[in-house]
């Protein structure tokens, strides 16, 4: 006999609710709230160098000079206008990857590094991306792998398509054309506890009214389908709940909690960061790479043709993809740059209200 659906309980861990997060949070963590996560990166890792020694120090010193770069990077950025802008945010960009593929053990300055990304010869609005190489370190193929998605063998890329993965445009992507229906889903994901306190479990809900705006008949697909079963329901909303519950007790519950984000991971689920922290939306119509592999790869392609590509750029900034390139560079650098200082510290940031 199926088990009684009951209604959960929002799941607390030392007063503290447990949240959703696309960080690998311990269980009970708040939020970082910045408005120079600059400062705070580097101090995050001034903290672990105190501590360091060998081979672990020097990772810790080449990811503190890459942050350093990085910065000086956006700051020049600032003061110049497309199309160099987009040359400078890539190069800013590129070493907050490298900052962060150092902290994940990718040794750097061991063999001739590459991009791991080219503009065809031929081809107008088009990035290919490479797959591993035997004789070089591919920068963007190993930032892929370690957010989860394999470069298996070589991919060309649309610019246009690529841009229609970064979240934070989604909005006005969909709303000059570039897309029929809205792909991202708005969702809250809530982790909750049976009565008897002895079951942890997660919900995911979104509005109904969701259904008219995006293909939600798309939710319950590949690994989300066998996840998920129809959760308690609320009003005006669409509940999903995680099919098995996780038997848990205090002292067990932090790893059960990381286990979960880390299962969540593979559902094709992306932030936006807010005045009110990050919301998330269920990609519906995911891409082969990462959501941040896109926003670097978006950027190569600006950066590239400003330099290469002299006619093609100027043809992209004077035609009708004019406003979504601007959007795109006005917003996703930030919002990788706060994303990405999130992925590396393993702490949460997200900006002060006040500085909104």
């Amino acid at each position: 006999m199926a088990r009684q659906l009951e209604e959960g309980k929002l799941a607390l861990y030392k007063y503290n609710k447990l949240r959703f997060s696309f960080v690998g949070l311990s269980a009970g963590d708040q939020q970082i709230l910045t408005s120079d996560p600059w400062s705070f990166l580097s101090s995050h890792l001034q903290g672990l160098l105190s501590h360091s020694r060998g081979a672990n120090r020097e990772k810790i010193e080449r990811a503190l000079y890459f942050t350093s770069l990085a910065e000086d990077f956006y700051r020049a950025a600032e003061s110049v206008p497309l199309p160099a802008k987009g040359t400078l945010l890539y190069y800013g960009m590129l070493d907050l990857v490298k900052c962060f593929l150092c902290m994940n053990d990718v040794e750097l300055e061991s063999a001739i590094e590459h991009h791991g990304l080219i503009l065809p010869i031929g081809k107008t609005l088009t990035i290919e991306a490479r797959p591993k190489m035997r004789d070089a370190i591919n920068i963007f193929s190993n930032f892929c792998e370690k957010l989860g998605k394999e470069i298996k063998a070589p991919l060309e890329i649309d610019f246009r398509q690529a841009l229609s993965h970064v979240p934070e445009i989604h909005g006005i992507y969909s709303n000059l054309g570039h897309i029929s229906k809205r792909k991202l889903l708005p969702v809250n994901i809530e982790f909750q506890v049976n009565d008897a306190h002895s079951h942890l479990f997660t919900e995911l809900i979104f509005d109904k009214e969701q259904e008219a705006k995006t293909d939600t008949s798309k939710f319950l697909k590949g690994k989300r389908e066998k996840y998920f079963i129809e959760g308690f329901p609320r009003t005006q909303k669409i509940v999903y709940r995680s099919a098995k519950r996780k038997k848990y007790t205090q002292e067990n519950l932090d790893r059960i909690y990381r286990n979960i984000l880390a299962e969540y991971s593979s559902f094709d689920i992306v932030p936006i960061l807010t005045k009110a922290g990050y919301r998330y939306y269920v990609d519906l119509r995911p891409g082969e790479l990462p959501q941040l592999a896109y926003s670097l790869l978006g950027m190569f392609y600006l950066g590239s043709a400003a330099r290469y590509r002299p006619l093609e750029i100027k043809s992209l900034l004077e035609g009708n993809l004019r406003p979504l390139v601007s959007e795109f560079v006005s917003l996703t650098p930030r919002q990788f740059l706060y994303q990405m200082v999130s992925l590396t510290t393993k702490k949460e940031c997200v900006i002060p209200f006040s500085a909104i």
